[in-house]
């Protein structure tokens, strides 16, 4: 019997974080022999770019996933954020990593947002039972983030995905407390629930 595959996503730099944990958390969950004994985790790092979001279907193509996390920094943020939703907006004015503006709108749809599909409730009470903060989020950004959620959810109706903001670590924000084990293990917990909800 194949097992459950889990499409893990991180982003590389952009500007304003020159080192992006979620890179460094997708390869060491990729890696662990726990993870991989139940589930195939197919990891792939982003460019922070608007022609990488626009291409994210292939990668949803060539992998088949049977669910899909999503993982992004949240530059100012002090918890771990699951995001309920995407929405439909988009800042024209800001710039990605190559130096290009977005298009006006996403996917030209009339929709204000799409919901999450995904035990998000679920996947923030099993983070926050390790001890670390976390958090439900309504709010996704206006970024690349938000885009790729959005784009994800768009793809097919029926698979769990999510989206996790993560908070810096001590190297890109010296205030920190946050270590990239600290984020590797609250990714990993919200896997679990993610997981379980395949096939339902």
């Amino acid at each position: 019997m194949r097992r459950p595959r889990l499409l893990l996503t991180g982003f590389g730099p952009f500007p304003g974080a020159p080192r992006n944990p979620t890179e460094v958390v997708v390869a060491r969950l990729a890696a662990r022999a726990d993870l991989a004994a139940r589930i195939e985790i197919v990891g792939r790092v982003l460019p922070v770019t608007w022609d990488a979001i626009a291409g994210f279907e292939t990668i949803l193509v060539e992998t088949d996933p049977d669910a899909v996390l999503l993982l992004g920094l949240a530059r100012r943020a002090s918890v771990v954020r699951v995001e309920a939703r995407a929405r439909n907006r988009i800042l024209t004015a800001v710039v990605d990593a190559a130096g290009r503006h977005p298009h006006a709108r996403l996917d030209g749809e009339d929709m204000p947002f799409r919901p999450a599909r995904a035990p998000i409730r679920a996947m923030t009470a099993a983070i926050a039972a390790l001890g670390l903060p976390a958090a439900v989020s309504g709010d996704a950004g206006a970024y690349l983030c938000n885009a790729l959620l959005w784009r994800a959810l768009g793809a097919r109706p029926a698979r769990p995905t999510a989206f996790v903001h993560l908070p810096p670590t001590r190297e890109v924000a010296p205030r920190s407390p946050w270590r990239a084990v600290d984020l590797e293990r609250a990714v990993a917990a919200a896997i679990g629930p993610l997981t379980a909800t395949i096939g339902r």
